[in-house]
């Protein structure tokens, strides 16, 4: 959108030199570590691509740059409520790029927000995670704890994110392949296990230290915080988790754009997804990247992003993130989830006309030649 002054005519040379700005929305995780590195890493864009962000205010104001013009300005803002209030954000139009995961996208969509996944960002990265006094090491050996704790009369409790999260997917699919029984309400003790609602993963160290909790699961990187703390273990990552071969590369978190902004802002969008893709390139080719820029973003222990970032992996490549997008449907779709322009639709070719729009991407894909 170009910005004009308030009262002023002015002449038609000052104001096509206005530019727009981009407001990006993100979640305080290492599945983000492009933004950061692209942000962190202005020099080495610029000389290496041409395209780069000048930081004007860290982690909070910069602006963006390809071909030594200024295309725009770009405001930066972590949500840490989770996905669904990074979605609820573009809904109302206060964002205009949101780095989110595919089932908050997917519910908004579903529910009528005008915005498309435009780009993958990254798959797998998240862990089950329980106590360190519980006894087992691996998941089928947690599995057996559970049906125990079952059958002395006692209630597992897992904690996770949100109800619009990858991670709740996930852990409901795996216990309904294992044959375990989960319930949301804190009252029925029928079942062996009680989902808790995390509203976020902030409190997960705290929950499960005073024992609220038995065990999580979370996106990176807190399966590795709550490992160096000496809080709890992960004992399986979301790629191994069951049904078998279902989460195997799994896509976790997309680049979404609002309609408007797709339509208003598409040279900036496409020059700031550009930057996305170049930055998940130099990550693939130098973990080190990530490691250090979001240590330094997040505040997390250098040790923390070490055994973290390696369980990511980061890719734009719409392909993978199609497949796996199109499972979620059908679980959620399964689970009665889905309530609105999703519900019930099976044909895949539908599914990619409600939620993507590839079109930039393909644009930048065929102009660096990948």
């Amino acid at each position: 959108m170009i910005l004009l002054f308030a009262g002023c005519v002015g002449n038609s040379q000052e104001q096509s030199s206005e530019v727009p700005t981009l407001k990006v929305a993100y979640l305080p995780t290492d599945h983000h570590s492009s933004l950061f590195v692209a942000a962190k890493e202005g020099d080495l864009f610029k000389e290496k691509y041409g395209v780069y962000l000048k930081e004007v205010e860290a982690k909070k104001k910069y602006e963006l740059y390809e071909n030594d013009k200024k295309v725009a300005d770009v405001e930066l803002v972590q949500v840490v409520e989770g996905g669904a209030k990074l979605m609820t954000l573009i809904a109302q139009g206060q964002i205009d790029i949101g780095l989110n995961g595919v089932p908050p996208a997917v519910f908004s969509i579903d529910q009528g927000n005008k915005a498309k996944i435009i780009s993958a960002l990254q798959g797998e990265g998240s862990a089950v995670v329980i106590r360190n006094d519980i006894p087992a090491e691996t998941w089928p050996e947690f599995v057996k704890w559970i049906k125990e704790q079952y059958s002395n009369g006692k209630q597992v409790k897992i904690g996770h994110p949100l109800p619009v999260s990858i991670q709740y997917v996930m852990i409901k699919k795996a216990l309904e392949a294992e044959g375990i029984t989960y319930t949301e309400n804190s009252k029925d003790k029928s079942a062996m296990v009680l989902l808790v609602n995390c509203k976020g993963q902030k409190s997960m160290p705290q929950m499960l230290s005073q024992k609220e909790l038995d065990a999580v699961i979370a996106w990176e990187p807190m399966p590795e915080v709550l490992k160096t703390k000496g809080i709890g273990k992960p004992i399986v990552y979301s790629k191994d988790l069951p049904p078998a071969g279902m989460w195997e590369d799994h896509p976790c978190c997309v680049v979404v754009a609002s309609e408007n902004a797709l339509e208003s802002k598409e040279a900036a969008v496409k020059s700031l997804l550009k930057l996305m893709v170049l930055s998940t390139k130099e990550i693939n080719e130098n973990n080190e990247l990530a490691i250090k820029a979001s240590s330094e973003w997040l505040g997390t222990d250098k040790e923390v992003e070490e055994y973290s970032i390696p369980n990511i992996k980061f890719y734009t490549n719409p392909e993978p993130l199609k497949k796996g997008t199109h499972v979620f449907v059908n679980v959620m779709n399964a689970q009665k989830s889905t309530t609105g322009q999703l519900k019930g639709v099976e044909d895949p070719n539908k599914i990619d006309e409600i939620l993507f729009n590839f079109s930039i991407y393909d644009q930048i894909v065929k102009e660096l030649g990948q």
